[in-house]
């Protein structure tokens, strides 16, 4: 070995010292420090030290460091996601999505209306132009009896959605009687506008099921404009509720469907996260759920792991509804027109959505643990630029680094629809897989962000913050 090669190797060598000095001196100081940041000790720890490939450039690396926000960073992960321990296998048998099984040979839409005319007419119109009406039933549901609303209802009862176009029509009319006491009118004891919607639920969908015997019910509301294939999507997919017991509703509605990214208007994804927004259950559900629904903020308590028991549900990656109000119980304008306003909308009539057997359970989890396989590892926060055509990049945020990463994607700060906390959006010929560090079941060990020793749990007060029940 001549001289020349023998001083390379040592000053490498030396440097090699000196970086890892700087890596160590950097990790007991941001040790002892009180974290300032949401990109934490702990997040870079997982991204760079617990995976099993070798880091990338050393001096990349700490300029990274020196920075409040680090920069990019990419690992070549060997390995993608796994399956969950005792995810179930079984047999695929092939799902027609032409809807000719019949399942929904005795369903009804639901419209539930309060007092927005304005919208209520729009929505109504959109209603009436669908393809298949005369095959469902058709009930407006009215919360109290304003007469501007019950006229626009009866107009299009006696015209556009009366038989033959429908199969049946009614109107109803629910008296506002408060559930939560004579305090429930007044925003500051209860937030009103959920607590009224949501006893308006349980008293129409009680009806439609328990009274009038349907299998399915389809619920919309009045600030609602409808695809074409609306109908036609229900009675693809129904099938599925019967097929899958992990499944417990369809939506036509994507929270993540931004019209800037690649969606495929056949294709349809399973959720962990409730959608709501133009959604189908089963009569069987609603035997389950009625006795315990709450009267207030009914689409939160979907949501919860006590109420969904694990259970998803079926979505299309191009949304099959467009809401249009942009102020409702929900809703407020800078957000609708944050969110809202930039969704994707199908404007096709499809009758046909190919074999629907990707959507069971096992199969779905086996497919999107084979796209993930020898996909690149970016840590957060991840946006748009960057990606190559063809690839995959799995990207792991935690509650704390989510909200910037979603800011860089424009959708929205908090994960929505997620299967088992893995968010798929496809951008500019790429696919890009986001994971949550902490909860997703799919993330190989070495990636997952397990509790510190001596964490416990700690109650909490109703409506008190985390932050303030750990101090």
């Amino acid at each position: 070995m001549n001289t020349q090669l023998k001083v390379l190797l040592l000053f490498n060598a030396i440097m090699f010292l000196i970086a890892a000095a700087l890596e160590w001196q950097y990790y007991t100081a941001h040790e002892r420090a009180e974290p300032q940041t949401d990109y934490s000790r702990s997040d870079l720890i997982s991204i760079h030290a617990r995976t099993k490939s070798p880091l990338v450039d050393l001096d990349e690396l700490h300029r990274s460091f020196r920075k409040k926000i680090p920069e990019l960073v990419n690992i070549s992960l060997g390995t993608g996601l796994i399956p969950r321990q005792g995810a179930r296998q079984a047999q695929l048998v092939r799902i027609p999505g032409d809807g000719s099984g019949g399942e929904l040979s005795n369903a009804a839409v639901i419209l539930f209306c309060y007092n927005r005319t304005e919208y209520l007419g729009k929505t109504l119109d959109s209603l009436a132009g669908l393809v298949g009406l005369d095959r469902v039933t058709i009930y407006v549901s009215q919360d109290g009896k304003d007469t501007a609303v019950a006229n626009v209802v009866q107009q299009y009862g006696q015209g556009a959605l009366a038989p033959p176009h429908t199969s049946f029509f009614e109107h109803w009319q629910r008296d506002r009687v408060p559930q939560l006491g004579p305090d429930q009118a007044s925003y500051m004891a209860y937030d009103s506008r959920h607590a009224w919607l949501s006893q308006h639920y349980k008293w129409a969908l009680d009806r439609a099921f328990l009274e009038e015997g349907h299998s399915h019910v389809i619920i919309v509301e009045d600030d609602m404009l409808f695809s074409p294939d609306f109908l036609q999507f229900f009675e693809a997919t129904a099938v599925l509720l019967d097929h899958d017991p992990t499944l417990w509703c369809v939506s036509t509605w994507n929270d993540n469907g931004l019209k800037s990214y690649d969606w495929d208007a056949v294709r349809m994804l399973r959720t962990s996260y409730f959608p709501g927004l133009g959604w189908m259950m089963r009569r069987q559900l609603w035997l389950e759920l009625s006795p315990h629904w709450p009267k207030q903020s009914w689409d939160h308590w979907m949501r919860l792991n006590t109420t969904a028991q694990g259970r998803e549900c079926v979505y299309p990656e191009v949304n099959r509804n467009r809401n249009i109000g942009e102020k409702g119980a929900n809703m407020n304008s800078q957000v609708f027109k944050q969110y809202l306003a930039q969704m994707s909308f199908n404007q096709e009539l499809m009758k046909d959505y190919g074999d629907l057997s990707y959507l069971l359970d096992a199969e779905y989890e086996r497919q999107l643990v084979a796209l993930s396989q020898d996909a690149e590892l970016r840590s957060p926060p991840v946006g748009t630029r960057g990606l190559t055509k063809g690839k995959v990049y799995l990207a792991l945020y935690t509650s704390e680094s989510y909200p910037r990463t979603a800011r860089k994607l424009g959708i929205w700060p908090f994960p929505r629809g997620h299967y088992h906390f893995v968010t798929r959006l496809p951008v500019k010929g790429a696919m890009l897989l986001l994971a949550d560090q902490r909860f997703c079941p799919l993330l190989p060990e070495q990636l997952r962000l397990k509790p510190k020793e001596g964490l416990k749990a700690v109650p909490a007060a109703q409506h008190e913050s985390c932050h303030a029940a750990c101090r």
